[in-house]
This record gives structure tokens, C-alpha cells and sequence, in this order.
């Protein structure tokens, strides 16, 4: 039997005081007559509420008929009076008498001088199920001008509540009573406002309204239609008090639901990471170390070390297999975190899919006995576990079909994430959807659900056009839908060089098309360079053939001949167009190319597609083009932006010599001749970013932007390319020898990183000051250049600048100090002065800096291959006892301006055997990449 590590209530925040103080007003004032009004009310919303939902942008939109005081949600909305006299007002009175006198005595106390009409009022639930209620004021309508009050009070609620750290709300359809707000655009405005949030954390609306039949229901129907980025998710009957919103899928995408009992489950296409839910479900190795295990590693990047040194704390001899062991949520989308462990396929004892089956089973248990409604679980067993698919996916559903009809449960919603870069993606929703019963002309309970035909299933996939329009007589649609279902002549399909196809819409592709498609471009290409195109049949895809091309990353700056990035993808674009029309095809269907693994900024992916199309169209003609934006991307409505700008204004955003221009810059002006004055000046003055290669904190944002949303110190380490992996591991071994590598990641710290940038920063003005740095290998005397940089591959290196003196070097360190470092960077306090002085030491071999490492527990030893910015440098071959780096007109002696340091220290040759590189000031390097071997 299983066994459960539950926490008590008041350790997940539900105390027996926040209990009965929930649900129960035990004042004197609370009278019986108050008790038969709740019960009134309670009668007459018995029957199920009615609704559709839709999706508006980030947010779930329920347009429901019924009574807004039993809608299960975190928060209500409502219209108060100036003096919050809950008493007046048929909405307000009504809401008081289900919630108790409690709400209006918070009014009095904490707003004694009532509110301003666009103002808010914050109090708690009172007996109703809801945390809080926020009160708002309005004026009688009288013009135009008081719609802008309308959409001020909408936007404060939703952003109050998203503050608030709460995941749904319920509004009346403010104004269309008393206060004679025309229903049509309070309907507009409301859904307006909600199609604008944006929300870290609110995921779902409600717009209740009293009566299905009234015209105000039909009006925020028609409105909602409007603003939904695609078809009404569903139209369900609600049994009053027992549902609660979906879960919200964040960048998964595409999602379908179905009810068991009083329970939604859906099935989310995304990732576990990025899902929000008061639970998420984890399977994890048995010992309970997270930092092996894809999902584990994932899970701990995105909430941070204190989930593992909770879990190590509360199971440190790990878990049974089938057990549950709870944690708090962290920094990830959800409160709490249950782990589990799984044994693989095949084991004969203990039974696999019975640990399966508990391990949901008490997951399912303990959310429900914590109060917790949502819960969202990860496709446990299949991968590397080995489970097969249907009969893991039958012993989860089974499991959630026993809790739902054995339980009156306060739990209401289950999602089942199937990860979207899943080579089997398809083939997991597809019996995910078969086992639940969402399928082809299956309806279940009440509920309007989507269906997922079998991956080589030929059934239509439906598609929504997002912009229309000609390029030179050439028509463009740009649509949402999938790929692989495109009824085209050609289907363009993105590889990697290697001919890897793992990425989301190539598995769909190759999963549709069938294995023939891979084993025809296997055996005619070894590996595809950059921007040529491949050519197989279609297979079981609804085309003829498909046209395979590999592209660069964004921030890759090309490889020996190959051009940049922007101009490979506009030319690829361009030859997919010129093979077709050459071999009489009359259709072509493109993804949208560069959005999504390859990092491009979504405004020139854009602009590069376009592009490529207009310099076609401009010698010749084809019968359509299709762009197909994936119905699941995160930057979904981003992209639909952008492809309708440049569908109306092709060719705008290029620059006078045809190139897509790059992503914005503070200023306006092209780069000038690197190395030049002018080139020092404008990185001098250049908007800080990430590098253009990072995942977690991407170049789309300035570091400012990230550092307002990031707290100081918060690290990420993310997982590096195989090309990356490759260069680090190959410089690391030539010269330690054949070390294991058991783990290379890259630490993405965007308020250290910022630190770093400001320090390169203050170097390229010093450079357009004074002059342009000496090379560090045409100093006199220099033993040449850094070793390392050679040994790195071309496209890490070439993100360096050594107009600054900007390299890479290793520097080993002791294993208790490397959160230290990842989180606060590189400290000469945590180690002892060299012969150099107080500083931050690199090494360009890493055998040097071998001789500093101290080992884990497990004898992995930890080294970082660091960025420096080494400046104005001075040579020495002696030791030196430098506090910081030593006066250029007296290098022998301390004292002078700062404009007279070196900016750092090179022990090159003399008494020292292998060179040192030495910066004084700690933000002079950033500790990129962290290597643990053995």
C-alpha cells in the first residue's frame, strides 16, 4: 500500500482559524434571519449555471448565466455605492445577505470615508467560498466619458486580483442596471479590457449574468465571439458551487476537456514547467534528487534550490515507489509540488502500473484532502521509464474516473500535460483523447469537446485565418492550425542541420507523414547545410511532397561562408517558393520559421518570411501561400501582430540594402564599422540585453525589463546545445584528460549579468576616450592569445569582444561554494589571495584551475568556464600583493586617477609557469557556464 506524506492544514496555510473564519460568521449579529437568507439564495441558484467559454488573449472567459454569489472563483466583483452601504442596491443587498454582516463592517473600518467613482474596495469572502471581494464605484452613465471610468475599474480589478497572487474572479455585467451603462459596450469594454491584461498569475474571468434569456447574456456572447482568439472552448452546464475554471496551460497550447463527475479533465499540448495550478504532480527519481531526471532538472531550474533542500528535508532516504511526498510550490505556477517515483517497465516487483495507478491515486487524495481545486500531472511512465503508452495512459485515467465517482470533492480540475517537444506528442494526446472519451462525434455530459484524430489519421484539422491578403498578384493567408493538416501541394518542414527532428512541429510532421518520411531524407542526406532544401514525398501527409531546410539560431552570426541569420531564412523562404513553381506545384504551406526553437525576434521572423516572399513575387507567381502559426505557441497573439502588419505592409520593415531590420535598439541609427569611434560610442550607449542565446531570460526584453521582474540574486540554470556541450567538454579534456562530464549548464542571472554589461560598458567608453585597447596578444611580451578561445567553438567565441580584451577562461572553485557563485557572482572573499593579490582568477587551461576544485559529496567536481573583460591590461612576470589593478604611469606603485589604472593583471611568463588572468572588481566577470565532472 502506498503511503502519503501529508502536511496538516496549517501547513498548507489552512489553519482550523482560517477554517471557521472562512465559512462561518459567528458574531452576535449574525441572525437566524441572515442564516434563511443564505439559504434562500442558495435554493434559488441550486440549478446548474449555464455558460461558454471562450479564450481572449492570456485569460479563460466564462460568459455564464446564474448567480454570481456561488460562482467558484478567488474573487468577486461588485457595483457598490459611493458610501459602501452594502444594504442599498439590489446586487449589493443580495451579496451581503450570502456573505454575511462581516463584509460590510470591513467596508465601514478599513473605508470610513467611502470611495471615488473608479475605486475599489477590498474585503474578504465572508461565508461565501470566494478569498476576497473587491467593491467597486461607478457613476451613473450620462456620456461617453464615463465609459473610460467603466474601463479603469475593469482593468483595476483584474490587476488587483493578478497582484493579489489570485487565479480567477467573477464580474456582474457592471452598470447595465440602475446605473443605465448601454449592455452592448459595457459587453465591448469589459472584453476589451480583459483581451489587453496581461497576467502573471490570473487565468480565468467570469462574466455572470442573472438570466440566459436576456439580451445582456446575447450581447457579451456576441462581444466575447469578437475578442476570442479562436472558437468557444466549450458550452457547459454547471452544477451551481461544484466547478471551478480551467486550469490555464501557459505555453502549452492547445487543450481539450471533458467532465467525469463534477471534475474537469483536459488535456493541455505544453510543458508541466509552465503550467499554472494550485498542485503540479512530479514524477521524480527515487532517491528525490532533482537534478537528474529531463522533468526534475526542468521543474528545479524554474522554482530554485529551496525545492530540493525542502524535499531533501522532509524525505531524505527518498521514496517509496507509488508514495507521495509534498513540497511547497517555490517559484514555480503552483502552491504545492507532490513527488513520486515510478519504477520502469518490465520490473516484476513492485508492479509498475499499479505504482502508477497509487501514485495518482494519493496525488489526487491529497490535493482534495488539502482543499486545493486544481491539480495538473505530467504523461507518468511514458519515456524514459518505458511504459507503453496506452496502458499508462489507461491507468491514469482509470485512477482520476475512481476518485471522481467515489468523492464530493472540493477538487474540480485535473489537467494531464503532454509535452509538446515530445517526439510521440500525437500519439499521447491521441489516446489521452480515445481513453477520456473525447472523440470523433463524441459528446460528453453536457460538454461541447474538441477531438484528436490518430497521428495518421486523414480527417481535416481546422484552421482559423488570422490575415489575408496579395503580394504582387500572390495570395498570402496567414492561419492557425497544424501543420501536418494542411490540404496543400507542399508542406515546408524546419530540421536541424543534423537532420534531428524533435522539435514541435517537425515531430507532428513525422509523426503524421509516417516513418517513411524520415527514412527517404535519411538516406539522401547525411546532413543538410544551412538554408538548402531538401525534398521527400508527402507520404500520409495531404501533400505531395515536403521541403526540408535546416536554419540558424538568431544569435548565431553565421559560419564560415554562411550568411547571417535574417538573410538565410529570407533566402530559404525565397528557394521553397522557386522548387515549387519549378515542379509545378501550385500551394505551399510554411510554419512560421525562426519563432520558436530558433530564438528569432518575432517582428523579423516576420519580416524575413515576407520578404522572402516579396523578392519572389517580384520575378514570379504561385496559386497561394500559407503561413501556419501553431494554435499552442506562448506568443501566439504576438505573432498573429505581426504577421498582419507585414501581410498589409509587406517589405516596410526592411532596411535600404533589403535586410530585415534586428530587433529594436534605444536608438535608431545602423551599427557602425566595428572598432571605430563611432562603434565604441554606440556600444557605449547600446540598450543592455541578454545574449541573443539564451533560453529562460531572452534577448526580447532589456535587462532592465527582466531585473524589474526578477528578484536580485535569482539564478536559472538552463541546459546548453550539443554544439556548445561539444566545445566546452573538448576544451575542458585537453588538458585533464579523458574526464567524465556529467553535467554542463549555463547560468542565466540577469541581475549579475547586468552588472557584467555595465562593466563592458564602462570599457568601451574608456576605449573611445582614450584610445582602442592593445590586444592582449600584441602586448609586448605576450605569450599570445587566450588558449581556451581556441579551443571553443566558433559560435561561442564570437559573442566576445576583444576590442575589450573579452574572453573566456576556467576557474575552479570548492562545491559548497557554487549556488554562491551562480546566485552572487564571482567573490575573491570566498577564497584565498594568490600571488596576484585579492582578486577574481582565470586560467586558460583548465588543468590550472583543477587545482582549486573541491569536490560534492559524490566526488563531481565543479569548475566555471567564466566571461572577463580584462580591458587596458598589465603584463608582469613577478607576484604582486595588488588590491586592484596597478597605475599606468607608474605601474610599480598604487595612487592616481582611475582613468590612470590598468584595468586588469596577466601574470605572463617569469615566475609563473602557466598564465593568470586577474580582474579586481568582481562585476568584471560573469560566471557563465557550470561544468561538474568526475
Amino acid at each position: 500500500m502506498a503511503c502519503y506524506y501529508v502536511p496538516r492544514r496549517s501547513m498548507l496555510g489552512f489553519d482550523s482559524s482560517d477554517s471557521s473564519s472562512e465559512y462561518e460568521d459567528t458574531d452576535e449579529e449574525s441572525s437566524s434571519e441572515e442564516s434563511d437568507g443564505l439559504g434562500e439564495a442558495t435554493y434559488l441558484t441550486s440549478k446548474h449555471s449555464v455558460g461558454t467559454s471562450f479564450q481572449i488573449g492570456q485569460t479563460t472567459v466564462n460568459i455564464v448565466a446564474g448567480d454570481i454569489v456561488h460562482q467558484p472563483v478567488d474573487v468577486i466583483v461588485n457595483s457598490a455605492n459611493p458610501n459602501l452601504d452594502l444594504t442599498q442596491g439590489r446586487a449589493s443587498s443580495s451579496l451581503l445577505a450570502a456573505a454575511g454582516p462581516r463584509i460590510q463592517r470591513e467596508c465601514q473600518q478599513n473605508y470610513p470615508r467611502g470611495l471615488r467613482p473608479g475605486e475599489i474596495a477590498v474585503t474578504s469572502g465572508g461565508n461565501l467560498r470566494c478569498t476576497a471581494i473587491y467593491h467597486g464605484v461607478l457613476t451613473r452613465y450620462s456620456s461617453q466619458r464615463d465609459e473610460k471610468l467603466l474601463s479603469d475599474l475593469v482593468s483595476e480589478c483584474l490587476d488587483q486580483a493578478d497582484t493579489d497572487g489570485y487565479h480567477s474572479i467573477a464580474f456582474p455585467p457592471f452598470g447595465t442596471g440602475y446605473l443605465s451603462y448601454p449592455t452592448p459596450r459595457v459587453a465591448d469594454i469589459m472584453l476589451e479590457c480583459i483581451e489587453d491584461f496581461t497576467s502573471r498569475t490570473l487565468t480565468t474571468v467570469y462574466i455572470v449574468i442573472y438570466s440566459q434569456e436576456s439580451s445582456c447574456f446575447q450581447d457579451f456572447l456576441n462581444a466575447a465571439s469578437k475578442c476570442s482568439s479562436s472558437a468557444p472552448l466549450q458550452s457547459v452546464g454547471w452544477s451551481a458551487g461544484r466547478s471551478h475554471p480551467p486550469i490555464a496551460s501557459g505555453s502549452g497550447g492547445s487543450a481539450s476537456s471533458v467532465r467525469i463527475g463534477a471534475i474537469n479533465v483536459r488535456v493541455v499540448i505544453g510543458a508541466l514547467n509552465q503550467i499554472s495550478a494550485d498542485v503540479l504532480a512530479h514524477c521524480a527519481p527515487k532517491d528525490l534528487q532533482l537534478s537528474s531526471g529531463a522533468l526534475s532538472r526542468v521543474l528545479l531550474n524554474d522554482a530554485g534550490p529551496g525545492l530540493q533542500h525542502e524535499l531533501s528535508s522532509v524525505a531524505r532516504n527518498g521514496i517509496n515507489y507509488g508514495s507521495v511526498v509534498t513540497t511547497q510550490g517555490h517559484n514555480l505556477k503552483c502552491k504545492y509540488v507532490l513527488h513520486g517515483s515510478l519504477p520502469k517497465w518490465g520490473t516484476s516487483s513492485p508492479d509498475p502500473l499499479k505504482c502508477l495507478e497509487q501514485f495518482v491515486s494519493g496525488c489526487l487524495e491529497t490535493a482534495n484532502f488539502n482543499s486545493m481545486r486544481s491539480i495538473a500531472f505530467p504523461t507518468l511512465g511514458i519515456g524514459a521509464l518505458g511504459y507503453p503508452t496506452k496502458a499508462a495512459v489507461q491507468g491514469m485515467v482509470q485512477s482520476i474516473k475512481r476518485f471522481a465517482h467515489k468523492h464530493q470533492a472540493f477538487l474540480t480540475d485535473i489537467s494531464i500535460v503532454v509535452f509538446s517537444g515530445s517526439g510521440d506528442c500525437a500519439t499521447v494526446q491521441y489516446e489521452l483523447s480515445k481513453e477520456l472519451g473525447i472523440s470523433m462525434g463524441a459528446s460528453v455530459n453536457q460538454g461541447s469537446i474538441s477531438h484528436y484524430p490518430p497521428p495518421s489519421s486523414s480527417s481535416q484539422g481546422t484552421s482559423r485565418t488570422v490575415a489575408g491578403g496579395s503580394i504582387n498578384r500572390i495570395p498570402v493567408n496567414v492561419v492557425v492550425g497544424s501543420l501536418s493538416n494542411q490540404n496543400v501541394d507542399v508542406i515546408v518542414n524546419s530540421v536541424g542541420q543534423d537532420l534531428a527532428m524533435t522539435s514541435g512541429s517537425c515531430s507532428a510532421i513525422v509523426a503524421a507523414a509516417g516513418p517513411n518520411l524520415a527514412k527517404e531524407l535519411l538516406q539522401n542526406n547525411t546532413s543538410l547545410p544551412y538554408g538548402k532544401v531538401a525534398v521527400t514525398k508527402g507520404y500520409n501527409l495531404k501533400c505531395a511532397e515536403v521541403f526540408h531546410g535546416a536554419l540558424l539560431p538568431w544569435y548565431s552570426k553565421g559560419a564560415g561562408n554562411t550568411n547571417q541569420p535574417d538573410i538565410v531564412l529570407e533566402e530559404f523562404v525565397y528557394k521553397c517558393l522557386e522548387k515549387a513553381m519549378s515542379k509545378g506545384h501550385k500551394t505551399i504551406a510554411f510554419p512560421a520559421l525562426g519563432a520558436g526553437n530558433l530564438k528569432f525576434p518575432l517582428n523579423v521572423a516576420a519580416a524575413c518570411m515576407v520578404a522572402g516572399i516579396v523578392k519572389f513575387s517580384k520575378k514570379y507567381s504561385i496559386a497561394e501561400v500559407r503561413i501556419v502559426l501553431y494554435g499552442g505557441s506562448p506568443d501566439l497573439r504576438q505573432l498573429e501582430k505581426e504577421y498582419k502588419d507585414e501581410i498589409s505592409h509587406p517589405g516596410r520593415k526592411v532596411n535600404p540594402v533589403g535586410h530585415p531590420v534586428p530587433h529594436k535598439q534605444s536608438h535608431q541609427y545602423a551599427e557602425p564599422l566595428r572598432g571605430s569611434q563611432d562603434w565604441f560610442s554606440w556600444k557605449y550607449r547600446e540598450e543592455l540585453r541578454t545574449p541573443k542565446y539564451w533560453t529562460k531570460y531572452t534577448y526580447r526584453n532589456t535587462l532592465k525589463d527582466w531585473n524589474l521582474d526578477v528578484r536580485t540574486h535569482f539564478h536559472s540554470l538552463q541546459p546548453v546545445d550539443q554544439v556548445v556541450s561539444n566545445s566546452i567538454a573538448a576544451a575542458l579534456k585537453s588538458t585533464m584528460g579523458m574526464k567524465t562530464i556529467k553535467s554542463i549548464q549555463r547560468v542565466e542571472n540577469v541581475d549579475l549579468f547586468q552588472k557584467y554589461a555595465e562593466e563592458c560598458q564602462r570599457l568601451f567608453r574608456k576605449a573611445y576616450v582614450e584610445g582602442n585597447f592593445v590586444p592582449l596578444d600584441k602586448i609586448k611580451s605576450s605569450q599570445g592569445p587566450v588558449k581556451v578561445m581556441k579551443r571553443l567553438d566558433p559560435s561561442m567565441t564570437q559573442h566576445t569582444y576583444p576590442e575589450i580584451n573579452e574572453y573566456y577562461f576556467f576557474h575552479g572553485t570548492n562545491a559548497q561554494h557554487v549556488d554562491a557563485i551562480c546566485s552572487q557572482g564571482l567573490d575573491s572573499r570566498l577564497a584565498n589571495s594568490g600571488r596576484l593579490g585579492s582578486g577574481v582568477y582565470g586560467a586558460e587551461v583548465a588543468s590550472k584551475s583543477a587545482g582549486y576544485v573541491g569536490p560534492n559529496s559524490k566526488g563531481e567536481c565543479p569548475m566555471f568556464l567564466i566571461r572577463m573583460c580584462l580591458g587596458d591590461v598589465y603584463l608582469t612576470g613577478q607576484g604582486g600583493a595588488f588590491k586592484r589593478p596597478p597605475n599606468k604611469t607608474n605601474s610599480s606603485k598604487g595612487g592616481g586617477t582611475q582613468q590612470d589604472l590598468y584595468d586588469s593583471v596577466v601574470a605572463n611568463g617569469g615566475s609563473f609557469s602557466d598564465r593568470e588572468f586577474v580582474v579586481y572588481d568582481r562585476n568584471q566577470a560573469y560566471p557563465e557556464y557550470l561544468i561538474w565532472y568526475k
